[in-house]
């Protein structure tokens, strides 16, 4: 059996989510069963020579050069199968919305979120109907959906009526970030070049809503207006220039934040990795969530994490997190003081991490896919 994999994010935006679940599942996908072989399937009209970087071991890279607007084109149009591009390929496996018009291959699709259809006012409304015929045109292409959280399976079926027993959960694996010495000594030298000192809140986003900054900020003013000694709050993700054009910055400077929130923008990962395992906890209160990462980041570090008891990540963090009402600031204020202050709780958070992380494994992920591909290739 050959399956083809969809990679092209690996060009287009290298260092994504997405892209880190690409990169997991491909380094572990090929050494599961030797009867599956493997294609990594790139396309990218403008970094076309990028491919050359994508090698995986016991993989063959299938490499296109057509520009995105002409295989959306091609994509769109049922009638113009699109196998004779896929080099006989059994199963083509998107990770992403797009499944290709095929006649003599099965396909599968991954669905992470449904964040345009559960929240469409935080987006444009030619953004979300885009999304729309995009998602409704792969699912109508697709023999199997996998998705990699049980919320989003139920989200699928409640925004599109796909028939249940056509998904497959299958949750992503988890690759603990490592410290070493060397690294180690380079994120003590960025802390003092920063004069960051402990202990700080960490928040890990971009500008994104969903994300639920503004209200962490309130809670952190809350939380400082009744005790001085609250930690101050650290935002990656968002550069100084960002912040400056960001609402939430405004409303910051109201609560009398302004000396007590440190933006550093976004992070090469060895720093990144500094900041989770020194942060006195991990916030995460996002509205809306497909799995996420972050968490489980925090909790392999011996981080405690607060988190919003919404969308998938109850289903991630299990009782390893301070759940809260992301909507509700005085709920975040009351969850925020807990964590710091309640040692016997932090520790609590922090032992029950160590056993979280456990349950997700990639390797694990990569024979649940494995098994769906046998699966689709015999319907």
């Amino acid at each position: 059996m050959n399956v083809s994999i969809d990679a092209s994010c690996l060009l287009v935006n290298p260092y994504s989510g997405l892209s880190e679940v690409v990169r997991n599942l491909l380094l572990n996908l090929p050494g599961i069963d030797d009867n599956v072989k493997f294609t990594v399937f790139l396309n990218y009209f403008r970094r076309h020579e990028g491919g050359d970087l994508c090698q995986y071991p016991n993989t063959e890279n299938n490499c296109l050069k057509i520009p995105r607007r002409i295989i959306d084109i091609l994509w769109k149009i049922d009638r113009l199968p699109f196998d004779i591009f896929l080099k006989e390929a059994d199963i083509f496996h998107s990770l992403y919305l797009q499944v290709p018009p095929v006649k003599n291959i099965k396909t599968i699709l991954t669905i992470h979120d449904c964040r345009h259809f559960a929240l469409p006012e935080l987006y444009h409304d030619k953004e979300v109907e885009r999304y729309r015929r995009i998602m409704e045109t792969a699912l109508r292409r697709t023999d199997m959906v996998a998705t990699v959280s049980e919320f989003t399976m139920r989200e699928v079926v409640k925004y599109f009526s796909f028939p249940e027993e056509r998904i497959k959960v299958i949750h992503n694996g988890f690759s603990p970030r490592m410290l070493d010495e060397k690294i180690s000594h380079k994120i003590d030298g960025w802390f003092e070049n920063n004069k960051l000192t402990q202990p700080y809140l960490l928040y890990i986003g971009a500008q994104d809503p969903r994300k639920n900054l503004e209200r962490l900020v309130a809670a952190v003013a809350l939380c400082r207006s009744e005790k001085r000694d609250f930690p101050l709050l650290v935002i990656a993700g968002i550069s100084p220039e960002q912040w400056t054009k960001n609402a939430v910055a405004d409303k910051a400077k109201k609560l009398g934040m302004h000396d007590s929130i440190f933006i550093c923008g976004e992070l090469e990962e060895d720093i990144l990795t500094g900041l989770i395992k020194n942060a006195h906890a991990l916030c995460y209160v996002s509205l809306y969530e497909g799995f996420g990462f972050p968490p489980l980041d925090a909790m392999s570090m011996g981080v405690p994490v607060i988190a919003g008891k919404s969308s998938s990540i109850p289903e991630v963090t299990g009782q390893a997190a301070c759940l809260v009402d992301p909507m509700n600031v005085d709920d975040i204020s009351n969850g925020l003081n807990k964590i710091v202050y309640n040692s016997i709780y932090r520790q609590m958070l922090i032992d029950e991490g160590y056993k979280q992380v456990k349950i997700f494994s990639w390797e694990k992920a990569a024979t649940e896919y494995i098994n769906l591909y046998k699966e689709v290739v015999a319907l």
